[in-house]
């Protein structure tokens, strides 16, 4: 199972999760890839392999979490 967390920096002390769980990491890509289409300026850090939005409350990131 998977799921995808998403911290952001300015109004949240922990990480959250966006949307629900999924079975397979294709799943968790596509949904990630959905979310960050509401935002006008996103990208992918494949360094840190997360990604990254910017919106009018600052810089957020998102990645996808391994769930046992």
């Amino acid at each position: 199972m998977f799921k995808v967390l998403e911290f952001n920096g300015v109004s949240s002390a922990q990480a959250t999760q966006v949307g629900h769980r999924y079975s397979t990491r294709e799943e968790a890509m596509t949904a990630i890839k959905c979310h960050l289409k509401k935002f006008r300026v996103s990208g992918r850090n494949p360094e840190g392999d997360y990604w990254w939005a910017r919106d009018a409350q600052g810089l957020r990131k998102c990645w996808i979490s391994h769930i046992e």
